[in-house]
């Protein structure tokens, strides 16, 4: 993903969600990272989206919200 048309398409199919599984050095890492990761990790920092984990929210208490990083965690946080 070296070109900035291609994360333009990736950023405009995500309708609720962008889901990064891995490491995203490996990104920044690469030899287009400067022109492309670069700027958006940094508009994804400033806006305070990115999460070690997944964000889960519950629907019927929306202030209640945690972040799960192992799959474990589903089974004893969500019960």
């Amino acid at each position: 993903m070296a070109a900035p048309e291609r994360l333009n398409v990736l950023l405009s199919r995500a309708r609720n969600a962008l889901i990064v599984i891995g490491n995203f050095k490996t990104f920044l890492a690469s030899r287009k990272a400067k022109t492309v990761w670069h700027p958006l990790l940094d508009l994804l920092t400033k806006g305070g989206h990115l999460y070690d984990g997944f964000l889960l929210k519950c629907e019927r208490h929306p202030s209640r919200k945690m972040i799960v990083r192992q799959p474990q965690e589903f089974d004893t946080e969500l019960s």
